[in-house]
């Protein structure tokens, strides 16, 4: 537990409430208290950010919101889950999987649509494909640890993948289908990011109920002849999800 008085900034825009609630949200993650384990009392925590016990349950509640603690009756908050984010390291799919299972963690994609789309004009452009071509058109939610934390849609030129929407994506993963049925192994690719705030749909599907940050990840895989094999659209929480990258 702190000793120290924690500096809450009260003349910042972000509501006091908030900056609590992101400071006991980064303790969690840092282990300062176990999953199961009781938090401090709300005379100890009003103490240590100096600010009264309405704000503080307004904080409380942000994170109860949230799934990170749970109210029991006449004991106490309790930590109900760590919300340690994942990490993208810019990886390629097979390397990116690889990461997480030696790292015990899981990013478990659910399918949400796999159809075939007509043309798509900057799409068809990106993947060097004629402007006529139709294209394959994939949905997909990302669960980390069982919580969603990315929406992705992916297009391919119908041509490289025929009948893919014909049956199921192998593992509902579309690079261990695209290796293990088609042969196509992406080599390199070409990211781009956004900060964004998603609409109501995507929210939606999400599973998040007010309005967050979020990072628009948009890439372009490569084969190793510089062919394009996808290009794709992932939304990505803003609270879950740390982009990290070396530069040499």
């Amino acid at each position: 537990m702190y000793s120290n008085r924690i500096f809450i900034d009260k003349d910042s825009p972000v509501p006091i409430y908030h900056q609590v609630a992101t400071s006991i949200r980064e303790r969690i993650m840092k282990n300062e208290w176990k999953e199961d384990e009781k938090i401090p009392s709300e005379a100890v925590l009003t103490k240590e950010y100096d600010i009264s016990r309405v704000t503080l349950r307004q904080a409380l509640n942000v994170l109860d919101m949230e799934g990170i603690i749970k109210k029991i009756q006449g004991k106490g908050v309790f930590v109900k889950y760590n919300p340690k984010p994942f990490v993208h390291d810019f990886s390629l799919p097979t390397a990116m999987s690889s990461k997480l299972e030696q790292s015990g963690h899981n990013l478990n994609p659910v399918l949400l649509t796999s159809t075939r789309c007509g043309p798509i004009s900057h799409v068809n452009e990106l993947l060097k494909i004629s402007e006529s071509e139709n294209l394959v058109y994939i949905k997909r939610l990302f669960l980390f640890n069982n919580k969603p934390i990315g929406l992705n849609r992916s297009w391919l030129a119908e041509s490289m993948v025929p009948e893919i929407t014909e049956k199921p994506l192998l593992s509902n993963s579309l690079s261990k289908t695209l290796a293990q049925t088609y042969n196509l192994t992406p080599a390199s690719l070409e990211n781009s990011l956004q900060s964004i705030i998603p609409n109501a749909a995507d929210l939606k599907l999400l599973n998040v109920q007010y309005t967050v940050p979020a990072t628009l990840l948009k890439s372009v895989s490569y084969l190793n002849d510089r062919t394009p094999l996808e290009y794709s659209e992932t939304i990505w929480l803003g609270e879950s999800v740390k982009f990290t990258f070396n530069t040499n």
